[in-house]
C-alpha cells in the first residue's frame, strides 16, 4: 500500500510543520502499546525521548530506555525509526512498543508532548500519507475500514481496496475519460488544421466509459450488504416459533417466548454473522388479523420489516396442516424467501413439502441446514466479486454523477459532449481525492481512531 516515494506535498492537509503524536493501540491496560510520533521534529524530540535511539539505523528495531516529562527513565521499549519518505506518512517517523501499563503510555506521550510534539487529530496519520502521496484516497478509507473490520467479508473488501485494486480500476476510469476528453477538445481547438471530428468514435469511446461506470456501480449492492448486514426478517403467524427461533440463531434470549399468542408487538433485532456476512436478525408480531389496536400496530410493523427485508425466513409450524405455499407473496417479487417448518419434532414421521426446510428448536434438528442455506443466500452475489473491490458509498454518489453526465452526452454537439465528459471525469478524479473539498476529507477522516 505504501509507495516507494514521496509526492513531496507539504501543506495544511498535511499538517504543516507539526509534529504529532497518539497512541495507536486501544486505550486500557495491557500487555504492550504502540505510540506513533510523525514529523519534521522527530529527529530533535527522539534525542530527549529516547538519547540511545540512533535515528539514522531506519527501519531496524531497538530496545531503548524512554524518558518522561521530567527527563526521567519511564520505561524500555521497542522503538522503529522510519526516515522520511520511506514511511507511512512520508514524514520522518517513530513507532514505539512499550508496556501496556496506561501510567507508562501516559507519561511517554507526555513526554513527546513537552518535547513538542502535539496530540494527532483523528486519522491524521493516515491524512498526511494522503497528502504526501503514499496513498489516494480509496486506500486511505481502505485502512479505517480495515480496522473497524467486524466480519470476514468487511475484512477481505477492506484488503483488497488497500491493496489498490480498486484505486486501479478507478485511474483506468480516469485516464479513459481524460484520453476521450482530449480526443474532442483537439478537434474543437485544431479544426483547421483537419483534426476531424468523429461522432461515432465519440459514441463508442463514451458508451464504453459508461459500461465501466455500470460496471463499478453493479457492486454497490454487495458493499452495502458487506457493511450494513443482510437484513434477516422472521414472520409468521402467532405461535409458530419466530422467537424461539430468534433466540436460537442469536444464541441467547433475546426474545420473550410465550404459549400466549401476540407476545411480541415491536420489532427485535440482534447482529449475528453467518458465514463472514454481517446478519441484523429481526423478530417481528405475528401476522395475521386482530381487532387489539397495540397487536395491529405491531402487524403494521412487521409488514414494514418484511418489505424491507433482503432475506425473508417465513415460519409455519408443523402442526398447522394448512397450505401456506403463497406465504411469501408480500416479500416483493425479488427478495429472497426461505419457507420454514418449525416444530419440526411435531410432524410425526410425515415428509415436510418441497422447498420447505423443517426446523425444531427443541431438539436443534435441522438448524444447521437452515444456517447454512441462509448462509448462502445472504452471501450470495460476495463470491462472485472474486477479487475485485466493491464500492462503498462515497463512490457510489460519484459514479451515479459520471454515469448522469455520460448518459448526457450528445455526441452531434461536441461543445456540449466536451463538457459533460469533462463533469464525468471530475467525477473520476473526485473518487481517487485528486479534486476533492477539506470539508470531505474532515468528514472521512473524522470516523478515524486517533492514532491511525
Amino acid at each position: 500500500m505504501v509507495k516507494d516515494s514521496s509526492s513531496g506535498l507539504s501543506s495544511a492537509l498535511a499538517g504543516g510543520a507539526d509534529t504529532i503524536v497518539a497512541r495507536a493501540t486501544p486505550a486500557g491496560r495491557g500487555g504492550l502499546a504502540i505510540i506513533r510520533v510523525s514529523g519534521p521534529e522527530v529527529r530533535r524530540i527522539a534525542a530527549r525521548i529516547c538519547p540511545a535511539l540512533d535515528v539514522d539505523r531506519g527501519w531496524r528495531a531497538a530496545l531503548v530506555e524512554l524518558r518522561g516529562r521530567d527527563g526521567s527513565v519511564v520505561d524500555r521499549g521497542v522503538v522503529i525509526p522510519y526516515p522520511a519518505p520511506r514511511s507511512y506518512t512520508g514524514e520522518d517517523m517513530l513507532e514505539l512498543t512499550v508496556h501496556g501499563s496506561p501510567w507508562v503510555v501516559r507519561e511517554v506521550v507526555d513526554g513527546f508532548l513537552a518535547a513538542g510534539a502535539r496530540p494527532a487529530e483523528p486519522g491524521e496519520f493516515t491524512r498526511r500519507a494522503l497528502a504526501n502521496g503514499k496513498v489516494d484516497l480509496v486506500q486511505a478509507e481502505a485502512v479505517n475500514d480495515l480496522a473497524s473490520a467486524e466480519t470476514a467479508w468487511q475484512a477481505r473488501l477492506a484488503r483488497v481496496r488497500a491493496s489498490g485494486a480498486l484505486s486501479r480500476e478507478f485511474a483506468g476510469l480516469r485516464d479513459e475519460l481524460a484520453g476521450l476528453l482530449a480526443a474532442v477538445e483537439s478537434a474543437l481547438d485544431f479544426a483547421e488544421h483537419e483534426i476531424e471530428y468523429r461522432p461515432e468514435e465519440v459514441a463508442r469511446r463514451t458508451a464504453g466509459c459508461l459500461d465501466r461506470v455500470r460496471g463499478l456501480l453493479a457492486t454497490a449492492a454487495a458493499s452495502r450488504r458487506v457493511r450494513d448486514g443482510a437484513r434477516v426478517v422472521i414472520t409468521g403467524p402467532p405461535n409458530s416459533g419466530k422467537s424461539t427461533l430468534f433466540n436460537t440463531l442469536v444464541g441467547y434470549e433475546r426474545a420473550i417466548v410465550s404459549a400466549l399468542p401476540g407476545t411480541t408487538r415491536d420489532l427485535l433485532e440482534a447482529e449475528l454473522e453467518i458465514d463472514g456476512v454481517r446478519v441484523v436478525l429481526q423478530d417481528t408480531a405475528g401476522l395475521g388479523a386482530s381487532d387489539e389496536p397495540v397487536e395491529r400496530e405491531g402487524i403494521r410493523r412487521a409488514e414494514g420489516a418484511a418489505a424491507a427485508a433482503d432475506v425473508l425466513l417465513a415460519l409455519w409450524p408443523a402442526d398447522d396442516r394448512d397450505d401456506h405455499s403463497g406465504s411469501e407473496a408480500h416479500a416483493g417479487d425479488n427478495r429472497p424467501v426461505l419457507r420454514v417448518r418449525s416444530k419440526a419434532d411435531l410432524l410425526d414421521g410425515r415428509a415436510v413439502e418441497d422447498g420447505w426446510l423443517a426446523v425444531s428448536c427443541r431438539t436443534g434438528a435441522g438448524l444447521d441446514r437452515l444456517r447454512g442455506t441462509l448462509g448462502g443466500v445472504v452471501s450470495a452475489g460476495l463470491a462472485e466479486l472474486g477479487g475485485e473491490a466493491a464500492i462503498g458509498e462515497r463512490h457510489r454518489l460519484a459514479l451515479e454523477k459520471a454515469a448522469a453526465e455520460l448518459a448526457a452526452v450528445d455526441v452531434m454537439a461536441p461543445e456540449l459532449a466536451a463538457e459533460a465528459i469533462r463533469g464525468a471525469l471530475d467525477a473520476a478524479r473526485e473518487l481517487l481525492g485528486e479534486v476533492v473539498s477539506d470539508e470531505v476529507l474532515d468528514r472521512i477522516f473524522a470516523t478515524f481512531c486517533i492514532g491511525k
